[in-house]
């Protein structure tokens, strides 16, 4: 963001959010044009804090909605959710026969809700979604089992960190390996970790994005930037290993493409 910006005559200063909340937000960072947050907590932390007069951008964001971005202050940004439709795409290339959709969660958190009509409403045509609620089930293994039961043929997973800690992710592939099932992973660590393949973002892309944000709301504060918008460039991350594990042959077209490709070493 900060080559971006330096490339158009823009000052910029980079605070961190623990200085600002020491300090205050105008002994820490003046009266600037606008500010971007970095990170979900720092576009949490700011939404609250910072002076509806000041124009705030997010970049590197993870569920805006969860994070509440998405009410009170007018605010807009990008953040690290790769368009549904795009996900889709992927799944379909890797996996051309895949029909069904199986997904974990939260019927108790309108965030759970909104992700799974997300989910929905993104499927291509002639394909069906089969949840399982985790909140309806005593533990997380318990809900991970009943997915896997169901007769699905791949995963979603979705960046709820509510939902998937270490703990949850490490169940997940174990019993979806075991039940011979493709998962799709929300970051290329996910893949690595065990997911046939999945999506990441590139830090540098989110900057130069929310840098072109901020430049037009600037440039015409009437077309000041509102809402979430989807990285417009991703990394596929695809994982060999459990290709094979699986029995599944993932067309040279898309390995090719992928950023990271995880593979037995030789």
């Amino acid at each position: 963001m900060r080559d971006h910006l330096n490339q158009q005559q823009y000052d910029i200063s980079s605070v961190l959010v623990r200085d600002v909340s020491q300090k205050g937000v105008e002994a820490a960072i003046g009266k600037p044009d606008a500010v971007v947050a970095i990170g979900t907590s720092a576009a949490r932390w700011l939404h609250k804090e910072l002076p509806p007069s000041i124009k705030l951008l997010y970049c590197m964001v993870s569920n805006a909605g969860e994070a509440g971005l998405t009410e009170g202050r007018n605010c807009g940004g990008v953040t690290t959710d790769v368009n549904i439709t795009q996900q889709f795409a992927l799944i379909a290339e890797a996996l051309p026969h895949a029909r069904v959709v199986g997904t974990l969660y939260r019927s108790d958190s309108a965030e759970g809700k909104d992700a799974l009509r997300s989910l929905t409403s993104g499927l291509p045509s002639g394909w069906r979604v089969e949840s399982v609620a985790v909140n309806e089930y005593p533990s997380i293994a318990e809900a991970i089992d009943a997915l896997t039961q169901k007769n699905v043929d791949v995963i979603w997973t979705t960046a709820d960190q509510k939902l998937y800690d270490s703990a949850a992710v490490r169940a997940l592939l174990l019993a979806a390996l075991r039940a011979k099932i493709p998962v799709w992973g929300f970051s290329p660590a996910f893949v690595r970790a065990g997911a046939l393949l999945g999506v990441g973002v590139e830090p540098r892309s989110e900057g130069a994005q929310v840098a072109d944000l901020l430049v037009k709301s600037i440039a015409d504060p009437q077309n000041a930037p509102a809402g979430a918008a989807s990285p417009r460039e991703f990394q596929i991350a695809v994982n060999l290993i459990v290709a094979e594990q699986l029995g599944i042959t993932i067309p040279d077209s898309l390995s090719g493409r992928a950023t990271y490709v995880y593979r037995t070493e030789k």
